[in-house]
């Protein structure tokens, strides 16, 4: 890891507190499609792999006997970027002259897909064939597993009752991975293993026949689950006692524990236990172990553990509709609050893994109603604002790219925008301490709005006294608001002048990859962006 005790002169650039020189990354290459109805890219994810990665993966029990596999696969598909559309998901190369791989599943008119949700993409690997990974994407609530080697589909799944929003990968047991869904709940799946053909449900008492009562409750089919490879092992129930009563819109695996965490339309954010009991049964959960709605004003759209800090989480928000006066219930008055980037530390994490006892294994492992109800366990590290935004609908786009060589950073992309935006989350403030106690003109305003005269009516100074206040309140939230994002990190343009992204032609989002040499973004009528990280520029 870089230390912060070298010369300003040899600090790599993203441990640049001053950001007095632009990012050392240059446009290398635009790619476009000609036809006018060309569809927008929507999502990306990097071959999130190295050399290296075999010392990590599956706790490093497969290095010794496919190291050589291992570096034919990494010499292939290194610089390969999925990107994905509407009912299409391409495999681009960023360095190689290689063709692209194209994956267009058929059209379906009566599909109804909201705008914020899109197609999904990510990549995952069986410890069987490391020459073989595999490509998971989704289109509405079906998962489909693609074998980039043999340009197949490997596999189908169902299971989820509502449009799937994203897909998570193990990054330590890579043939594990997730998927969460406007359903409330959150599906885990192992692709070692087939789907299953038949139910094989527990019974409901008083009934002595295995329950036929379906996915709905987090049990199997009566039909199978799919073709091919991957089946359900963990279903993370909603709506019940301490599942999300909304949408889930995101989940983060914890590289060394066996917990996840999950955040949603709800505003809250939660981590679950993830122990499948049986490769049979799915292992259904509906009480987490840490649940709070107090992070987040609004809803909470991704999250992401921080390594190298195992009780560390970042979590950003969509923008929050807030009242003027929540205490008078009759002014309906509201105004739009940016949404929020914040870092916090689950304080539970030593309580039900105590250090020197995380790999002991446990039958059982709850919380009681204050863990996954509404937990205090927690500890605020930093807040910072997202630009403000013309609605709440008009959402930032996340992606948090970590390395053990490297600062976590931080991309953000507001929709169809003309530049992104690079932060070091290293350099995110704390947040701003609440005033305590009250000022000397907030007390005095509260004294001089009590009246003791009951003749009293002046009218004039009440309306006086009430603008005065309505100033005073605003004027308290505007200091009370989070730093902003912009301050604290780079701008990048993409080149496309603003009267043509406001013509649709902008980015949607981007991601870093390749050891933190490479940042790809993608955005409507079929456009990537390709920047390379400029090495004499860092030599200089």
């Amino acid at each position: 890891m870089y230390q912060d005790h070298l010369a300003p002169e040899e600090l790599p650039w993203f441990r640049d507190r001053t950001r007095a020189n632009p990012p050392p990354f240059q446009l290398v290459n635009k790619i476009s499609s000609r036809r006018p109805d060309a569809t927008s890219f929507r999502s990306l994810a990097f071959f999130p792999w190295t050399v290296e990665s075999l010392h990590t993966l599956w706790q490093g029990s497969l290095r010794d006997q496919d190291a050589s596999l291992w570096k034919k696969t990494i010499s292939e598909f290194a610089d390969a970027v999925a990107i994905g559309s509407r009912d299409s998901m391409y495999v681009f190369f960023v360095k190689t002259k290689r063709n692209p791989i194209c994956v267009t599943l058929p059209s379906e008119p009566d599909l109804r897909i909201l705008p914020p949700d899109c197609m999904n993409v990510a990549w995952s690997l069986s410890p069987h064939a490391l020459d073989e990974p595999m490509l998971i994407f989704s289109r509405g609530s079906l998962l489909y597993i693609y074998n980039v080697v043999r340009k197949g589909i490997a596999s189908y799944l169902r299971g989820h009752g509502g449009t799937i929003t994203s897909i998570v990968v193990h990054p330590v047991t890579a043939n594990l991975f997730c998927t969460t869904s406007r359903d409330y709940s959150t599906r885990i799946y192992d692709i070692t293993l087939p789907p299953q053909r038949e139910p094989k449900n527990p019974h409901w008492p008083p009934s002595k026949k295995p329950s036929l009562a379906g996915a709905a409750h987090g049990l199997h089919m009566t039909e199978p689950e799919g073709n091919g490879l991957g089946r359900c092992i963990v279903v993370l129930m909603g709506g019940r006692s301490g599942g999300h009563q909304a949408a889930v819109l995101g989940a983060a695996f914890h590289p060394k524990l066996p917990i996840i965490a999950t955040c949603g339309l709800d505003r809250t954010v939660k981590i679950w236990l993830i122990r499948p009991t049986s490769h049979d049964t799915i292992k259904r959960e509906d009480k987490p172990l840490f649940s709070s709605a107090r992070i987040h004003k609004a809803r909470v759209l991704s999250i992401a553990w921080l390594l190298n800090h195992d009780d560390m989480l970042l979590a950003h928000s969509a923008p929050a509709v807030m009242r003027v006066k929540p205490t008078n219930p009759h002014n309906k008055e509201t105004y739009l609050e940016p949404g929020e980037l914040t870092v916090f530390r689950w304080l539970g994490l030593d309580r039900f893994f105590p250090p020197g006892h995380e790999d002991t294994p446990r039958d059982t492992l709850k919380g009681c109603a204050s863990d996954y109800q509404e937990s205090s366990s927690f500890k605020l590290i930093s807040i910072s604002a997202f630009p403000e935004a013309r609605d709440q609908y008009t959402t930032a786009r996340l992606q948090v790219y970590q390395s053990p060589t490297h600062d976590p950073m931080i991309l953000c992309t507001l929709p169809n925008a003309s530049s992104f935006f690079i932060m070091n989350a290293a350099h995110l403030p704390p947040p701003k301490a609440t005033p305590f106690p009250l000022d000397e003109p907030v007390f005095t305003a509260g004294l001089e709005s009590i009246h003791l005269d009951d003749d009293d009516t002046d009218s004039t100074r009440a309306a006086e006294l009430k603008e005065e206040n309505e100033r005073r309140a605003r004027m308290r939230r505007l200091e009370l608001r989070p730093p902003e994002l912009k301050a604290m990190g780079w701008e990048v343009p993409i080149g496309v002048p603003p009267e043509v992204v406001d013509n649709g032609a902008g980015l949607h989002c981007c991601a870093m990859g390749m050891e933190g040499s490479v940042i790809v973004g993608v955005g409507s009528k079929g456009t990537i962006w390709v920047w390379a990280l400029d090495e004499t520029g860092l030599s200089t």
